[in-house]
């Protein structure tokens, strides 16, 4: 029968392997336990406390917007902001308009629509600008608040460029056409006349080309839109008219020009010079040289 071998004496009790990470002393590894589960519930009251906060602000705002207070609230404060600002001087006590001529400071003062003593910011710039430019003299208007207690109005008139008769009513108007309704005609005689739908928008591409020709110029009394397409030219003192082609009107008044100076064409009595067909001239004698010939 086997013998049992004794246990030898001095052998010290085997080490205990700790369950949670093995290879460290029991202590060691509670210890790092502990520390991970204090953590763990620091960030999980935070949590709970953020989740709480939330909660407890969406049924107090919900309350108030159901309750119908929220408006009630932002108009207070709103109020409570602007009487601040006002006892500050944000206050309006300067309106300075810049620019005008034609047109009265007291005119875009009008159409402001604010008055000394009036909160800064109750108006709107927007719309206050939108309603200068509407004044028939005004081509463009700038408006600003210059802190704390100034409006700066910035103003470019239109200017009178030309002329226009439509049906025979004849209005002033600026180079791009706009009609300037307060414009007196009288006042502008001066102007050149140009007639016909559409004169007015694209008359300024013609009268700087007539510019060129400076003689013709002198002697022109109205520039008329045929068509919509091309222009005639009336002049002064026999009231021949120059029919122009739509295409090109410079080379042919360059070549009428040349036609003057060696044939005297312009001093001639006639009724009509044909030019709208290119390299062709065609003149037609006033109605008291046709009897004449007859």
């Amino acid at each position: 029968m086997a013998q049992k071998k004794a246990p030898k004496k001095n052998q010290p009790p085997p080490r205990r392997i700790s369950p949670l990470k093995p290879g460290l002393s029991g202590a060691r590894n509670w210890a790092t336990a502990q520390v991970r589960s204090a953590s763990y519930s620091r960030q999980h009251r935070m949590r709970l406390m953020a989740t709480g906060t939330i909660l407890l602000m969406v049924v107090f705002w919900g309350a108030l917007w159901l309750g119908g207070y929220i408006p009630a609230i932002k108009a207070s404060g709103a109020q409570f902001t602007k009487q601040r600002l006002m006892n500050m001087g944000f206050v309006v006590k300067h309106v300075d308009v810049v620019g005008e001529g034609r047109i009265s400071e007291a005119q875009v003062r009008a159409v402001l629509g604010v008055q000394p003593g009036d909160y800064l910011f109750d108006m709107d710039i927007k719309n206050a600008q939108t309603r200068v430019q509407n004044l028939t003299w005004i081509d463009t208007a700038v408006v600003r608040r210059l802190w704390p207690d100034r409006i700066v109005v910035h103003v470019n008139e239109r200017r009178p460029y030309a002329l226009w008769q439509e049906n025979g009513i004849i209005k002033v108007v600026d180079r791009s056409g706009v009609v300037i309704a307060d414009a007196h005609v009288a006042e502008f005689s001066a102007l050149p006349f140009v007639v016909g739908v559409g004169a007015a928008e694209h008359a300024g591409a013609f009268l700087d080309i007539l510019a060129v020709h400076t003689e013709l110029q002198n002697r022109t009394e109205a520039i008329v839109y045929v068509s919509q397409r091309r222009w005639d030219v009336v002049l002064k003192d026999q009231g021949a008219r120059i029919l122009l082609p739509a295409n090109d009107p410079h080379t042919a008044l360059k070549n009428l020009e040349k036609y003057d100076r060696e044939y005297g064409i312009l001093g001639l009595d006639l009724d009509r010079i044909d030019m709208r067909v290119k390299g062709r001239l065609t003149l037609r004698p006033t109605s008291i040289d046709r009897d004449k010939r007859a």
